[in-house]
């Protein structure tokens, strides 16, 4: 007898349907898989034969044929125990075959019988909404995030038993308890938050750098911070997440999505909070990029929706920040493995902190720096102009006085977050229809930026660019940053006040080099 069950395998952060066929003829006892099966499923008989035994069924004793199609596509991972021992069943006559197809199924087995957790579930119930499907079978587990989707009924099982039963119509699922974590329509952002992230107003003085902080939180601007050791960079980064709006449901969902196909935590759990990754500087290319074998995420995409902070810029290998450049732009990152093309998304607030020099005292006002001419040109050779080109803001944040240390006066996270929405929302109201509604990351050409600065504004914009020696997309960043301040102010027109602040955190901080 010959049944077809319906499952997927996570090809990037995306799940492509697999159908299990199975096929029970007469014959000496075997078990076969066929469909390009990875290692881990070809390690399946003996788990699915134990599984079915301890659950209380026979297993057949005849030749078992299971074919995974599309049969050019290799199947990694072991989400396909589930779906090929209910297909088995079904084969032997042991459950009704018709039942599988109103299901997308996945789960990895135990020796027992007990289904354990998998990753991709969330891609999982995205794919069944897309196919039409009413429901999946996936790990209990695996039920908070699988249930961030309404649409999809969700039947999370604990034993190949429990799965059994629903197909044979002994239980009827429900996925009320999974739903329950989400709150209704779209758009609306997830209730409470698991912890209160550092606050603002622990940042003693350094106006400046609370100014680029909002303005970059507010329209989602890159950020190069430069100062020598111990001015706080590293302090102001942390609270960045504290200042961002909180995430939308859509949002959550896409960047719940990637830690689920890559089983990294808080999977199986739906993310709360944006992301905040701070990798450190040793990171290879393919480790804050993504790559391997199948390709994984990199550190850029499980900042997806959230923070990357590269401490130590100036420490990260040349290819390294190099490569930073096309995710920036783009908002992806796209990699090529033997005729497949693997996406991640990575559209992400880079936040990046360095010192002025390599003894980091460059500029200090009460210590000396001890580097040679030459030493300084080599540090600033370390960044190239095409990639400061591409960061908006960029401040210098200086030492501050002893005094300061006792004066808590600067502004808590929530004031600053209320002025952060209130913008967001302005950006979401114009760029409506369009798929990244920040001025930072939207996308608009230069000379469509220019239309909305004022006459004064554009033309203090156009000398300066000709001063500074501006490129076209360093004006154009220039003129989203002037917007985002516009925005911050509840001014319909980019006057020249704005344009001013603007280009004051477009100087750069390493010499000539940040010139061009």
């Amino acid at each position: 007898m010959l049944v077809r069950a319906l499952s997927f395998a996570v090809i990037g952060v995306d799940a492509v349907p697999v159908e299990v066929e199975t096929d029970i003829t007469k014959g000496l006892p075997s078990y076969t898989v066929v469909g390009l099966p990875g290692g881990a499923v070809k390690e399946s008989d003996d788990r699915i034969r134990a599984a079915i035994r301890n659950s209380g069924f026979p297993f057949p004793s005849r030749k078992v044929t299971v074919n995974l199609a599309p049969a050019d596509l290799r199947k990694d991972g072991s989400l396909l125990d589930l779906p090929i021992a209910l297909s088995v069943l079904c084969a032997e006559g042991a459950l009704a075959g018709e039942s599988l197809t109103n299901w997308l199924i996945a789960g990895e087995l135990s020796l027992d019988g007990c289904v354990r957790p998998i990753r991709g579930a969330l891609s999982q119930a995205l794919l069944a909404r897309d196919l039409g499907i009413r429901g999946i079978i996936t790990p209990a587990s695996n039920r908070d995030e699988a249930g961030l989707v309404p649409e999809i009924r969700v039947a999370a099982v604990r034993t190949l038993k429990e799965a059994a039963d629903i197909l044979s119509g002994t239980t009827d699922p429900s996925s009320e308890e999974a739903n329950a974590l989400i709150t209704e329509g779209g758009g609306r952002p997830f209730s409470g938050r698991p912890g209160p992230p550092p606050d603002l107003c622990d940042v003693s003085g350094q106006p400046m750098a609370r100014r680029a902080l909002e303005i970059a939180a507010a329209g989602n601007h890159a950020l190069l911070m430069v100062g020598p050791p111990g001015c706080g960079k590293t302090m102001l980064a942390e609270r960045m997440p504290g200042i961002l709006p909180p995430f939308s449901r859509l949002e959550a969902l896409e960047t719940t999505r990637i830690y689920s196909a890559a089983a990294e935590p808080p999977w199986p759990k739906p993310l709360l909070n944006r992301p905040f990754r701070a990798p450190h500087s040793s990171t290879t290319a393919a480790g804050l990029l993504g790559g391997g074998n199948p390709p994984q995420p990199g550190e850029i995409s499980f900042a997806h929706g959230g923070v990357l902070f590269l401490d130590e810029f100036s420490e990260f290998r040349t290819e390294v920040r190099e490569a930073l450049r096309q995710p920036l732009e783009s908002g992806e990152v796209l990699i090529s493995r033997a005729g497949r093309r693997y996406r991640f998304p990575c559209r992400f607030l880079l936040l990046a902190a360095s010192n002025p020099c390599p003894c980091g005292n460059l500029g200090h006002p009460r210590s000396m720096c001890r580097c040679s001419p030459q030493t300084l040109e080599k540090f600033a050779r370390k960044f190239s102009g095409p990639l400061l080109d591409r960061i908006d803001l960029s401040v210098s944040v200086p030492p501050p006085e002893s005094q300061v240390w006792s004066d808590q006066t600067g502004e808590p996270s929530a004031t600053v977050r209320k002025r952060v929405e209130a913008c967001r929302l302005i950006q979401e109201t114009r760029y409506t229809g369009r798929a990244n509604q920040a001025n930072g990351t939207v996308g608009l050409s230069t000379a469509e930026s220019l239309k909305e600065l004022s006459s004064e504004a554009r033309a203090f914009l156009v000398r300066a660019a000709e001063r500074l020696s501006l490129s076209g997309r360093a004006m154009g960043k220039a003129c989203r940053v002037g917007r985002t301040i516009a925005d911050l102010e509840g001014k319909a027109e980019v006057e020249l006040p704005h344009i001013a602040e603007a280009l004051q955190f477009r100087v750069s901080l390493f010499g000539a080099k940040g010139k061009k």
